[in-house]
């Protein structure tokens, strides 16, 4: 026996031994757990049994309810937002059906999902709903649509999409009408969140994931992203143990690419940039960040929570607007919220990825658990139906027609608002913005242009303050249409009530302003925010 057939037997016997020390201590099942980890690390294991479950999973869902909807219901490209709105009388018909499809739970024969009954206690929620929701602001017959539609699924429970089919419908067809608007081909795919935070944590937690598969050497994952990305982006690298670098701006107030190139180290797993970041409305270079991330061979994330139903609309109107979606090769996932410009309720957003092999990042599963096998697609758990509803009444009532009248109305607002600023004396528009905002800053040093906010707050206007430089945000929404002309007055006559009077610039809020500018260690400035969340909600 040569040297080796010993080697060959010794390492056998190891393992047999270790096998069965692991039969006797935790049994049979564990051991057959060790041998398929040991199979799936053989070339095409892994594969096969993708194959496998793929078919597998075909097959249950052939025994349940929602086979039937999935046949009736459109597929990939069928799925368009419609070019003329869909008649409310129509869109309520369908929406009766729909219902009809749903497990009633007051039929007593569920056992999860839903607490509620349909009794008097259930109105009354539907009314405080009324009373505290925003107005989406589109039109009366919109909003009153689009509760319709929402109080019709408020109480459903989108965990469970064999129970509530219509749900899966609605939400599968938002998903891909918001993907065709943002120039996805028939591979992206995605999921409804609560929200653009859920969104943006949702996208760095899946390629974090991602990350985690292909590149496990990486312990200390890192995000490069400019300055003015949204903080969700920050707050969901905290809560997935990641680093944010954060890079600089050019003059301009777009991400420097040169800068985020050399920010790319050995632990970066993704890039993410802005359509446009929401401090001044200016549009990040995504085409250039966009080939770098390809280049690199890296995830690039593009945050269109504000942009994602607004930028579309606006290159249709033919204002210059770069390619910022879908149709550049390195963008791998991009957010959009629906309550923005979308003109649905809150909580409502869509998370959107280049193809299914990274959306399934994002999917949480665990087989384990004694209460049942659990999976879930996003942050949340229960996810309410109602929202889900809303956001596809809406954008099925509007249409592309729709949304070209509003974004018109609403970009000739901004031109008059933005024009109307650059004509005031000490004023100036920052940068340039691509859509329905801008941000308004000083160029006279004797007007401080918080001060200017705290005037404007005496004449009823709540100004968005912002600093690193200090400035007031405007997101022009439909409301401002009918209110243009005063609130350039307002801002004039509050302009020059500040250059009158130097001293209010250490008054009010400004003078708060003014002082965290000097504190040179934000974390101060951060123990305060959280000092004053605990105050504020006790």
């Amino acid at each position: 026996m040569s040297f080796f057939d010993y080697i060959e037997h010794g390492v056998f016997t190891a393992v047999l031994t270790v096998l069965i020390s692991i039969y006797f201590r935790k049994g049979r099942q564990e051991v057959f757990r060790i041998l398929v980890l040991i199979l799936k690390q053989l070339p095409g294991v892994d594969f096969v049994i993708g194959k496998i479950l793929h078919n597998e999973v075909k097959s249950f869902l052939s025994t349940t309810k929602l086979n039937e909807a999935k046949k009736k219901g459109k597929k990939g490209s069928e799925v368009q937002l419609p070019q003329k709105g869909v008649p409310h009388t129509e869109l309520l018909a369908t929406m009766k059906k729909m219902k009809d499809l749903e497990t009633n739970s007051d039929d007593g024969k569920i056992f999860a999902y839903i607490y509620t009954l349909s009794d008097d206690h259930f109105q009354l929620q539907r009314e405080a709903f009324d009373i505290f929701s925003e107005k989406i602001g589109h039109s009366i017959d919109h909003d009153a649509l689009v509760k319709e539609f929402h109080h019709g699924f408020l109480h459903e429970n989108a965990l469970n999409p064999m129970l509530f089919p219509s749900l899966r419908k609605m939400e599968t067809e938002v998903v891909r009408m918001t993907a065709s608007i943002l120039n996805g081909d028939e591979d992206v795919l995605g999921f409804m969140t609560s929200g653009g935070t859920e969104s943006n944590v949702m996208a760095v937690k899946t390629f974090r994931d991602r990350a985690r598969k292909f590149l496990p050497h990486i312990t200390e994952p890192e995000i490069v992203a400019p300055r003015t990305i949204h903080p969700t982006i920050d707050k969901a690298a905290q809560y997935f143990g990641m680093k944010v670098i954060h890079t600089p701006l050019g003059s301009d107030f777009r991400a420097d690419v040169k800068a985020m190139e050399k920010a790319i180290g050995p632990n970066t797993v993704m890039l993410a940039a802005s359509a446009p970041q929401f401090c001044h409305g200016i549009l990040d270079p995504i085409e250039e960040i966009a080939a770098l991330a390809h280049r690199r061979g890296l995830p690039l994330h593009v945050d269109a929570c504000f942009g994602g139903y607004m930028l579309p609309w606006v290159e249709k109107l033919g204002y210059p607007v770069p390619k910022f979606d879908f149709r550049n090769l390195g963008v791998t996932s991009m957010s959009a919220d629906i309550h923005k410009y979308g003109y649905s309720v809150k909580g409502s957003s869509v998370i959107l990825y280049r193809n299914a092999d990274i959306r399934k990042y994002q999917i949480f599963s665990y087989a384990e658990w004694p209460g049942g096998l659990y999976g879930s697609p996003s942050m949340a758990g229960t996810r309410p139906g109602g929202n889900i509803a809303a956001a596809w009444a809406s954008m099925m009532a509007l249409g592309v027609d729709g949304y070209m009248e509003r974004a018109r109305e609403l970009m000739e607002t901004t031109n008059k608002l933005k024009e109307g600023v650059s004509k005031i004396q000490g004023l100036y528009v920052l940068g340039e913005p691509v859509m329905t905002c801008f941000s308004i800053g000083s160029s006279d040093p004797d007007v401080d242009i918080q001060a200017v906010a705290d005037a404007m707050g005496k004449k009823g206007w709540h100004m968005e303050r912002q600093q690193n430089p200090s400035c007031l945000h405007c997101s022009i929404l439909p409301h401002h249409v009918r209110v243009s002309d005063s609130l350039l007055n307002d801002l004039d006559e509050s302009t020059q009530e500040v250059k009158k009077n130097k001293s209010l610039a250490n008054e009010g809020t400004a003078a708060m302003y003014g002082m965290i500018a000097t504190i040179p260690d934000k974390a101060i400035v951060q123990d305060f925010l959280v000092e004053f969340f605990s105050e504020v909600y006790k």
